[in-house]
C-alpha cells in the first residue's frame, strides 16, 4: 500500500511538472495570425514585409490575391499598436483597379506587389515618412509615401525609367523591408534591394541578377545603384535582402534561383553604400558567392535584420537571418522556419531556434525594442502541404542565442506541444527532467 501511495505521489508530481513545462514551452514565443486565406474578400495572402512606424505601430504589408502570382493583386496592410500582440482591420495601400488606366480594356487581371517599405527617420522636413517601393505586373516600378504612419498614402509615382535598364524584363523590389544607412559618408541614404531578369515586358524568363536602387534626397529622386550582371556564373541572384555592417559596408544576401553553385543562397558586399558590389574573393564568382552552409533554406525568399549593433550603443552585435530550413524536421521544401544569426558581422553564422514546424515560406523581421524582435512569415499547419496564413512571432535575444525551440504557430490551438525533453527519470523518491 505504501509503495502504491508513493507511486501515486510520484506520478502526480510528474504530471504537474510536465504540465508546467508544457505551459512554459507554449509561452516561449508569442504567435498571432495576421492574415488568413479566405478572409476579408481575398482568396490568399502572400509576400509579407514588416516595419515599425515612427509612432511605434507595427505595419504588416502583404499581397492580397484573388488567385496565383499573376492574378488580381492588391497591396494591403494591418497594424498593431501593441508590438504585434493584436492587429487591427485590413487597410488598403494600393488597389489594383486604380492602375487600370495604364492598360487597355482587354487587361483583365492587374498585379500590384513586391512591397519593400522603409521608414525615413533622418528627414528633417518629414520625420518618420514611410517610403514604399513596389512593382506593377513585375515590370514597372513605383513609389508612394505616407506621412501619417501608413494611414493614408500620397500619389503614386512611377520611377521605372530611372531604375530599370532597357534589357531587363521581370523586376521585383524586395520583397522585404528596405533600409536607411545610419552612419558614415552615406548616412540617410535609402537602399532598396531588388532583382531582375533579362527579357521583355515583365516576362519571368531569362537570366537572373540582383541590384539596388538608391535615394540620397529622402525619396525625391531614385536611381540604380549596385548591379549584379554576372549572369553566367552559376549563381542566379534573385530576391535579395540587405543590412548595414559596423564598418560601413552593406551585406546583401540573395536567393539563388536554381543555379549550379553550391547551396541556395549567395552573399555579396558593398563598400560604397550600395553604389556597387565588391569583387568576391572567390575567383569563380564576381560579386555574390555561395553562402555558408548554415544558411540552408530551400529556393525561396529570406530576410536579414540588423538586430543590434555596438556601433549604435547596443550591448552586442547581432544580425538575424530568417527562412525555411531545408534540413528541418519536415524534410525538403518550403517548411520549418528557422532563425540563423551572426555575432561577428557575417564572418560566421549559427543555427538559431526553429520557430515553426510545417509549411513556411516568405518572411521578414523587425526590431521591436532592444533585445526584442518580430518575424512575419507565411505558415501552414503541420501536415499540410502549403502555407495558408501569415503569422507574427515575437522573439528575444535569449531565445535566439540559446536556440530555444517552440510550438507550431499554425497549431497553437492544438492540445499537442513539442517540448524538447531529452531525458526523464523517475525513481522511488525523485523525478528529474532534463531539457534543452
Amino acid at each position: 500500500m505504501m509503495h502504491q501511495f508513493f507511486k501515486s505521489i510520484r506520478l502526480t508530481i510528474l504530471f504537474l511538472l510536465l504540465a508546467q513545462f508544457t505551459v512554459a514551452a507554449r509561452a516561449e514565443f508569442e504567435f498571432v495570425t495576421v492574415f488568413k486565406n479566405g478572409t476579408d474578400g481575398y482568396k490568399n495572402y502572400r509576400i509579407p514585409a514588416v516595419i515599425v512606424a515612427a509612432n511605434g505601430d507595427v505595419l504588416a504589408f502583404c499581397e492580397a490575391r484573388s488567385g496565383g502570382d499573376l492574378s488580381e493583386i492588391d497591396l494591403v496592410l494591418k497594424r498593431s499598436a501593441d508590438g504585434g500582440k493584436s492587429w487591427g482591420p485590413i487597410e488598403m495601400v494600393q488597389e489594383n483597379s486604380r492602375f487600370r488606366d495604364l492598360f487597355g480594356r482587354d487587361k483583365k487581371e492587374i498585379s500590384v506587389g513586391n512591397p519593400a517599405p522603409v521608414v525615413d527617420l533622418l528627414d528633417a522636413d518629414h520625420p518618420g515618412r514611410i517610403w514604399l517601393p513596389f512593382t506593377l505586373e513585375n515590370d514597372r516600378v513605383f513609389v508612394t509615401y505616407s506621412d501619417d504612419h501608413g494611414r493614408t498614402w500620397g500619389q503614386r509615382r512611377e520611377i521605372t525609367a530611372e531604375v530599370k535598364q532597357k534589357t531587363w524584363g521581370w523586376y521585383a523590389t524586395g520583397p522585404v523591408h528596405s533600409i536607411q544607412i545610419q552612419r558614415g559618408e552615406h548616412k540617410g541614404r535609402l537602399v532598396v534591394p531588388c532583382d531582375h531578369r533579362i527579357g521583355e515586358g515583365g516576362k519571368d524568363r531569362g537570366t537572373n541578377g540582383a541590384h539596388a536602387i538608391l535615394s540620397d534626397d529622402h525619396g525625391k529622386t531614385w536611381r540604380l545603384g549596385a548591379i549584379d550582371d554576372t549572369y553566367e556564373d552559376g549563381l542566379n541572384a534573385n530576391e535579395t535582402t540587405v543590412v548595414e555592417l559596423n564598418d560601413g559596408r552593406l551585406y546583401f544576401n540573395t536567393r539563388d534561383q536554381n543555379g549550379e553553385s553550391k547551396g541556395t543562397r549567395g552573399g555579396a558586399y558593398s563598400s560604397d553604400g550600395g553604389e556597387s558590389f565588391v569583387r568576391s574573393p572567390d575567383e569563380a564568382y564576381a560579386y555574390f558567392q555561395p553562402s555558408p552552409e548554415q544558411l540552408d533554406p530551400p529556393v525561396v525568399q529570406s530576410s536579414l535584420l540588423r538586430a543590434s549593433s555596438t556601433a549604435n550603443g547596443d550591448e552586442r552585435d547581432l544580425i538575424l537571418f530568417s527562412g525555411p530550413d531545408e534540413n528541418g524536421p519536415t524534410g525538403k521544401g518550403r517548411s520549418d522556419l528557422r532563425i540563423r544569426y551572426t555575432t561577428d558581422e557575417t564572418v560566421t553564422w549559427h543555427d538559431g531556434p526553429l520557430i515553426h514546424e510545417g509549411p513556411a515560406a516568405y518572411s521578414d523581421m523587425i526590431r521591436l525594442a532592444p533585445g526584442q524582435y518580430g518575424v512575419l512569415f507565411e505558415a501552414g499547419q503541420k501536415g499540410n502541404k502549403r502555407s495558408d496564413q501569415i503569422v507574427f512571432a515575437r522573439l528575444t535575444d535569449e531565445k535566439i542565442l540559446l536556440g530555444t525551440a517552440t510550438e507550431n504557430p499554425a497549431d497553437r490551438n492544438s492540445a499537442t506541444t513539442r517540448p524538447n525533453i531529452l531525458f526523464l527519470a523517475v525513481d522511488d523518491m525523485t523525478v528529474s527532467i532534463k531539457v534543452h
